[in-house]
């Protein structure tokens, strides 16, 4: 009897033994299993990553093969302002075409339209030293304000910018000179009036119908100098602007307070008055050299 209890109770141990054993063993393929899942994830993630990366530098090579006959100035503009890419992109499609420039369908009297300096209609022709594209923001706002104030469509960008450059107001290197802004704006029927470096004179002004046309120094519309049009008031009291390099920044509302501290010189228009001129506004200075000039 001894003997037999012996041997019963050896089977419970060698069943306990082999339990745990399987026990370990399902643990460790679990996590063999999991280890496995686990660096197929990670690998998997490494792969697209790489993918990407190689994606990436074949756009980038492609994209450089691309632009290597583009002009050096287009693709530097390309690069500085994203939102003129598909116009750049553009060039060999556009450069040799000089169709009749039709703006009617975007002006009518009372209204400025935003013409983009940039537009494949002239942004290609040359003004100066380079593209109307990257020199043409002062011919391009002075035909937003002829065309709005007079509803006329002879004076579009292009037209504007042949007569500055034949008349003297592109400086090779510069730009616009400010006298485009002024005695050139005379030729193509306009009234040029001061404007004080205050916000209630600029609000007065463009509430009274008169847009302004702004030189402006480094800050939300340029990195060196720039011109653009203060259109209006908005019902809010934000400014309207017309920025003829951004579609973007025109959709925008602006705070006076915000573009007055980046203006260099204003000049405010009305068309067909006979109101005598005042004393252009120049510089911050009240000094009326109209030498400085801007892109």
């Amino acid at each position: 009897m001894r003997q037999k209890r012996k041997t019963d109770m050896k089977i419970p141990v060698a069943l306990c033994v082999l339990m745990a054993a399987f026990v370990i063993y399902a643990e460790a393929s679990k996590t063999q299993t999991d280890y496995a899942k686990e660096t197929a994830a990670q690998t998997e993630v490494q792969q697209t990553e790489l993918a990407a990366e190689t994606e990436e530098v074949q756009t980038e090579t492609e994209t450089e093969d691309l632009l290597k006959d583009y002009p050096e100035s287009l693709v530097a503009f390309m690069e500085k302002y994203p939102e003129a890419t598909q116009f750049v992109l553009d060039y060999p499609k556009y450069k040799d075409v000089h169709n009749e420039i039709d703006i009617s369908g975007e002006v009518k009297k009372g209204e400025l339209p935003l013409f983009l300096q940039w537009d494949v209609r002239w942004g290609y022709e040359r003004y100066g030293s380079d593209f109307l594209a990257v020199t043409g923001c002062g011919p391009t706002c002075l035909s937003m304000v002829q065309c709005g104030l007079s509803g006329e469509t002879i004076w579009n960008p292009y037209e504007v910018a042949k007569m500055a450059e034949q008349e003297g107001y592109y400086v090779n290197g510069e730009g616009s000179s400010w006298d485009l802004m002024s005695a050139g704006a005379e030729k193509l029927g306009l009234q040029v009036y001061s404007v004080t470096l205050s916000e209630e004179d600029i609000t007065d002004t463009l509430r009274s119908g008169k847009p302004v046309i702004c030189s402006v120094r480094a800050g939300d519309f340029t990195d060196s100098g720039h011109f653009i049009v203060l259109a209006g008031v908005n019902a809010d009291g934000s400014i309207k602007v017309n920025d003829p390099n951004s579609r973007i920044n025109s959709e925008k509302s602006w705070d006076i307070g915000r573009i007055l501290p980046q203006i260099k010189g204003m000049w405010a228009y009305s068309f067909g008055d006979t109101e005598e001129e005042e004393t252009l506004y120049a510089d911050e200075t009240g000094e009326g050299t109209g030498e400085y000039r801007g892109y």
